[in-house]
């Protein structure tokens, strides 16, 4: 019988894989000319650090969901989103609301909706107030959908989340609410 060709790591190597650092941590190893640009410790630095942990968290939040809920629903953050702006408010919404709600373009919602619609998730109507404008509502299928969607978001978000304490969410949101309205009224 033939010996196995694979190699078990050493006890010190197991403990330095151990031992090192997390992804999040990485950037001090190929960064090795950050200090040229920050100095460690000063105000510059930490919001750099900050708005750095953000961009690549919501990146690899979105991404994660992305593909879970394409592989488990075949659904697109595009059109979930779409549908959870919707149902999350009264109905109707004007594509013109739901435009500034989802912070996307005009003719980007007008493709994703033209395709919600095809598939029976939502229906458009003139606006009688606005004959420039259409109505959109939630049907009864993208209701199911929507159904479908929120206990994976719901069980997705309690995995990453698992962490923080009820406290620690609340304030992190909190911070996050204020960052925002920073970064739009600026």
């Amino acid at each position: 019988m033939a010996k196995s060709k694979t190699k078990r790591p050493r006890a010190d190597e197991k403990r330095a894989q151990e031992d090192a650092p997390r992804d999040r941590d990485q950037f001090d190893q190929w960064s090795s000319h950050y200090e040229d640009f920050y100095a460690r410790g000063a105000r510059l630095d930490r919001e750099f650090r900050l708005s750095r942990m953000l961009v690549l968290a919501a990146r690899s939040w979105m991404s994660r969901i992305d593909n879970i809920l394409r592989e488990e629903t075949g659904e697109t953050r595009a059109r979930w989103q779409a549908l959870f702006a919707l149902g999350f408010a009264e109905q109707p919404a004007t594509m013109s609301a739901l435009s500034k709600r989802l912070r996307v373009q005009w003719p980007t919602l007008v493709r994703v909706m033209d395709g919600m619609e095809k598939d029976g998730l939502i229906r458009r109507e003139d606006n009688p107030s606005d004959g420039r404008s259409k109505l959109v509502y939630v049907t009864a299928k993208g209701r199911r959908v929507m159904a479908k969607i929120q206990p994976i978001l719901d069980r997705e978000r309690a995995q990453v989340l698992s962490r923080l304490s009820d406290k620690e969410l609340e304030s992190c949101a909190d911070m996050l609410e204020r960052i925002f309205e920073d970064v739009i009224n600026s």
